[in-house]
């Protein structure tokens, strides 16, 4: 199982999830964005064909956090502990 780097962008609540063995997108970098922690695929990643075909391609996976307000809740106890 992969893990991944994942970071939010509050600006545009966005997360872009990285695998670990992959370099960090360069616009992540930027002071709108910030590390939340390392995670394994499968716990914040609700998509994971989205997310192998995207990281295939890209490198990195970018996506809105939350559906449901049951996942917003257990994703930003899992993002910010």
């Amino acid at each position: 199982m992969r893990s991944f780097n994942v970071f939010y962008c509050r600006d545009r609540d966005l997360l872009c999830a990285v695998p670990e063995d992959r370099p960090v997108p360069r616009f992540v970098t930027s002071k709108a964005w910030e590390f939340r922690r390392s995670v394994p695929e499968g716990t914040v990643l609700h998509f994971p064909r989205a997310t192998e075909v995207s990281v295939r391609f890209n490198g990195f996976y970018i996506f809105h956090p939350y559906e449901t307000p049951q996942e917003l809740k257990t994703c930003r106890s899992t993002l910010h502990g």
